[in-house]
């Protein structure tokens, strides 16, 4: 592909290292980088090898000196929605991390924007394009009976104090559902359909004195289509487990997958351990999959798939576990 598009990456935090190598793997033009922290940016200019790029601390002065065609938002939670906004507004498209937004305000705000916008809104839901994720929906499509979630991992005090967002419903708009456990909620819905109720309970069981926000979740989700599946989460635990989902069809057969191997029957059908990884292991594989394809879209004047439409399902089921207190609710339309 030839570098149609020149792009800027918004915050240069731990994520933006996959968002620079999968641009570049693209065949795209990195333009420029943005951070309030200065040196923060020019570590990652350094890191990345990206000589004297244009650096700025101010997203506006970014978007009015650079008027880059895209822009990957990669900053705190509380600031996705309104970065995404502002480029939205100036015909920029834009590829924004998880979570696309923190509030039914901010959705709205994004959905009047993508509404008069000639640009493109992609959401970074990147397990949608591990392999393994993929055959899991295409053998389970149409014959769910009943399936499970689980993310299990580990994240300490010191992580909340890496960074004054974290951790409060404010900033991070949330705890382990909003940040670590969102992805695979996400592909529950993908693979299950969307559902309309939930019954959750969210708890902080080992960092009260740290965090304002949940550690750990529990869910009973109701689709339309007759389908329930349950979803707990935790990042209270002593290390990172591998993220499951098992899928009971409706022949009786059983379907358990992780991003690195896939088994039916508990016979193991495939395994995509030798894919590298940039970054966390937990964050999986499919950056430089989604990335490429955002762009692919763009260039064929083609829609991206996950668009404000798809990103905002698990948004909605979020919002509405923090909501539910133990009680069902209804997921907010």
């Amino acid at each position: 592909m030839s570098a149609l598009f020149r792009v800027a990456v918004v915050g240069c935090g731990a994520i933006c290292g996959n968002h620079i190598t999968a641009i570049s793997e693209a065949g795209q033009t990195l333009c420029a980088l943005c951070d309030i922290e200065h040196e923060q940016a020019q570590r990652v200019a350094v890191k990345f090898g990206l000589g004297n790029i244009p650096i700025y601390t101010d997203y506006q002065t970014l978007l009015d000196t650079e008027h880059p065609d895209a822009v990957h938002i990669c900053t705190p939670h509380d600031l996705h929605a309104p970065m995404t906004v502002m480029a939205l507004e100036q015909n920029i498209h834009v590829l924004c991390e998880k979570p696309l937004c923190i509030s039914l305000e901010q959705l709205h705000a994004l959905h009047v924007a993508v509404n008069n916008s000639k640009a493109q809104l992609g959401v970074c839901h990147q397990n949608r394009y591990e392999p393994n994720m993929l055959r899991l929906r295409e053998m389970a499509a149409g014959n769910v009976k009943a399936a499970f979630g689980s993310v299990v991992w580990h994240r300490d005090a010191a992580y909340y104090r890496s960074a004054a967002w974290r951790g409060t419903w404010e900033r991070e708009g949330g705890g382990v559902m909003i940040n670590q456990a969102l992805h695979t909620l996400d592909l529950m819905q993908w693979i299950c359909g969307c559902p309309s109720y939930v019954t959750a309970h969210v708890f902080n069981d080992s960092l009260q004195d740290v965090i304002e926000v949940e550690d750990t979740a529990s869910a009973c989700f109701e689709c339309d289509n007759g389908i329930r599946f349950h979803f707990f989460a935790t990042n209270a635990a002593i290390d990172n487990l591998p993220v499951q989902i098992r899928v009971q069809l409706r022949s009786g057969d059983l379907i358990e997958a992780q991003n690195q191997q896939l088994c039916f029957n508990h016979k193991e059908v495939s395994s995509y351990d030798h894919i590298p990884t940039v970054g966390k292991a937990v964050w999986g594989k499919g950056h430089r999959s989604l990335i490429r394809d955002f762009y692919s879209c763009l260039e064929e004047g083609m829609h991206f798939p996950i668009d404000l439409a798809e990103g905002e399902k698990v948004i909605r089921l979020i919002l509405a576990m923090y909501m539910s207190n133990g009680k069902r609710v209804a997921v907010p339309k």
